[in-house]
């Protein structure tokens, strides 16, 4: 029984110790991939960033580069759960949820509350980098997958879908992506340095601001087919 009890023990240890360095690794790969995209870092770069010892530590605990940034997704996602299924409840007792602006509150406040030591927000440059580039090459998110359970972030955009009705599901897909970005750009515009410190103008009105943008962007009238004023220039291109 001591022997067994011991096993089980030792098994735990090893399981935590394993957790441990599989968050090191994604957080490890986080700051990197924000600084130099998803393409310009190498899994070895990531193994000696997040201290290890072993070159080859995130194939072993990962497999491969898509596989790490699906289980940061991952990661991120089952810690925002939570925050948003409040922020949720909330918003319904307060009678909120038809509102676009809380509604994009609750997609993005969760971002806020990652940040590094100096205050800055790697996930969220990682993710405004995988979604304006790396998406398109076929990297999935968890929530692409209706089996992976993330109820409250289907909740808000199900709850932005009905509140925009007049927008076809495919353009506002597009519509709440460009939104999102927004609010991630402004993060990143912001640890670069951007407005200056002599400006004094604080985190809250800045989040204040793109969010109130965001949703009058969301919630614009659909006019495609209308017809423009100007038709779309031609481009250019060069020679070699």
């Amino acid at each position: 029984m001591a022997s067994a009890a011991a096993e089980i023990r030792t098994g735990r240890k090893r399981a935590d110790v394993s957790r441990a360095t599989r968050i090191k690794i994604m957080e490890a790969a986080e700051r990197l991939f924000a600084d130099r995209g998803i393409d310009g870092v190498a899994l070895r770069e990531i193994a000696v960033e997040a201290g290890q010892g072993n070159n080859t530590a995130v194939q072993y605990h990962f497999g491969s580069k898509e596989q790490l940034v699906y289980a940061i997704f991952d990661h991120r996602t089952a810690m925002f759960e939570p925050m948003r299924a409040r922020m949720l409840d909330e918003a319904e007792a307060a009678d909120r949820l038809s509102d676009a602006k809380v509604l994009l509150q609750i997609l993005c406040f969760p971002h806020l509350s990652i940040a590094d030591a100096g205050g800055g927000h790697p996930y969220s440059a990682f993710l405004a980098h995988y979604l304006t580039r790396a998406r398109i090459a076929g990297i999935s998110h968890p929530y692409d997958d209706p089996e992976v359970p993330v109820p409250a972030l289907r909740r808000v955009r199900r709850l932005l879908a009905e509140r925009v009705p007049h927008v076809p599901a495919d353009m506002l897909r597009l519509r709440i992506a460009s939104a999102k970005l927004m609010f991630l750009n402004m993060l990143m515009r912001r640890d670069g340095g951007f407005p200056r410190p002599d400006q004094n103008i604080p985190l809250e009105i800045l989040v204040e601001d793109t969010l109130d943008q965001a949703a009058a962007a969301l919630t614009a009238p659909y006019t495609a087919g209308r017809g423009p004023l100007f038709d779309l220039p031609e481009v250019e291109t060069s020679e070699d």
